[in-house]
């Protein structure tokens, strides 16, 4: 099987190495995307998130670059489930120096001297004005493959994982979809059908090389067969039909039309009258949130106070239940002044350093902490976290034990595990 490859310009030929970078919403194909690329000789990053039940057959993806866009996210005030666009002006300036050089540690960490590497992770659909400045210093020649998948079954596969109301997992999908979009116009890109890549793999293939402009180091029946065993139908655990994205409620006419108008684009990527249908699209969503983002936040704040409120009224009814002679929670006065042991020193750092972590919501909520004058941190760590204690507002300890009856049979606190292991794992923080 032999493959049409443009030639490349002189510019490109300079250039140190070629990433493709495969940019599409959580549970879209992006995982069987990445790792085909792998099998058909593109570099995968050094340190991959480990398979889970969730996705056992890998993620391939840095968990050191997800680390990265998580803090990149967070610096902007945003998180993975954020909707909105992602405001890159607000980072401040030295956080924003910091960040940018931590992400060139981290490509070179990452890729070394690789030729030909592919990056995934969903959160960059949003984060490519970030990520193009640190590329091109690099001097890295970036190509992009776009997995589309029906929103509706985006939406199944979130409210599955994570819990997100359909409407909310579409809303989701729209933000990934039309940013990778916008952002990777005037550049090499293929647009891949999902549904299309598992029924046809080597027509997908052959198209995404044509429009990328690359041979595959390993594109040989021995690799394709590779491919064959990675890749499979069953990978599909949720299904709509076209009539569903007609008439299902959570799918509105912003997400209908983009939807339509990706799989337009997976025969030529720059078909200029759907640019333009997306660019109508794409106004119009930006107006829609520009309307509800302050309604919005409000109502989130709401629902942060009122979870609030009811973690220290639970807090109050187990404090005054522990106080009765005789109850199994009954504990002797612990020590005002007792220090962390030396070997929790790391352990410690680890939820001071954490972002769901905040002390003075920790004080505010558990007053039988601030009376006796303990770190908050090291109450949560020693004692918080066994008893069901919150560590801040955006993070719940029971929901997070209870999403990974694992890490509650070790007997680990939650939000140490999320820090230490889960967020690597691809874990998601239980609020």
């Amino acid at each position: 099987m032999f493959l049409s490859v443009r030639p490349l310009s002189r510019d490109v030929e300079q250039l140190n190495k070629t990433v493709v970078m495969v940019l599409g919403m959580h549970r879209s194909g992006t995982s069987s995307a990445a790792g085909t690329l792998v099998r058909l000789g593109a570099a995968a990053p050094r340190h991959l998130i480990a398979p889970n039940p969730g996705n056992e057959r890998g993620f391939w993806e840095s968990g050191v670059i997800m680390d990265l866009n998580d803090a990149i996210l967070a610096a902007g005030g945003s998180d993975w489930r954020d909707w909105r666009k992602f405001n890159l002006d607000a980072i401040g300036c030295e956080e924003g120096d910091a960040l940018r050089a931590r992400a060139k540690a981290s490509l070179a960490e990452e890729f070394g001297d690789a030729g030909l590497a592919v990056m995934k992770d969903p959160r960059m659909c949003r984060l490519m004005p970030f990520w193009r400045p640190a590329f091109d210093e690099a001097k890295w020649s970036v190509r992009a493959v776009l997995p589309i998948r029906s929103p509706l079954e985006v939406a199944c596969s979130l409210k599955r994982r994570d819990g997100l109301r359909l409407a909310y997992g579409c809303l989701l999908w729209l933000r990934h979809v039309l940013d990778a979009e916008a952002e990777t116009r005037g550049m090499a890109r293929a647009i891949l059908d999902w549904p299309e890549f598992l029924d046809d793999r080597r027509s997908s293939l052959t198209r995404i090389s044509e429009q990328l402009g690359l041979v595959w180091p390993r594109w040989h029946e021995r690799a394709l067969a590779e491919v064959d065993q990675f890749v499979s139908a069953d990978l599909r655990r949720h299904r709509a039909s076209e009539a569903d994205l007609r008439t299902h409620p959570a799918i509105n006419d912003f997400v209908r039309q983009t939807y339509a108008a990706m799989t337009d684009l997976v025969r030529d990527p720059e078909d200029r009258c759907v640019l333009r249908t997306l660019d109508d699209l794409r106004a119009g969503f930006e107006t829609a949130s520009a309307i509800f983002d302050c309604p919005m936040r409000d109502v989130d704040q709401e629902v942060s106070g009122i979870r609030s409120q009811a973690a220290a009224e639970i807090d109050r009814a187990g404090a005054m239940i522990a106080a009765i002679p005789g109850s199994r929670s009954c504990r002797p006065p612990r020590s005002r002044a007792a220090p962390p042991p030396s070997e929790d020193a790391k352990d410690l750092e680890a939820i001071r350093n954490s972002l769901f972590f905040n002390s003075a919501h920790y004080l505010e909520t558990n007053p039988d902490v601030r009376a006796a004058g303990m770190d908050a941190a090291f109450h949560y760590l020693v004692h918080g976290g066994r008893e069901g204690r919150d560590p801040g507002p955006f993070f719940s300890t029971k929901a997070y034990l209870t999403r990974y009856p694992d890490v509650a049979e070790a007997g680990l606190n939650a939000l140490l595990h999320y820090e230490t292991r889960g967020r690597r794992e691809n874990r998601i923080a239980a609020a």
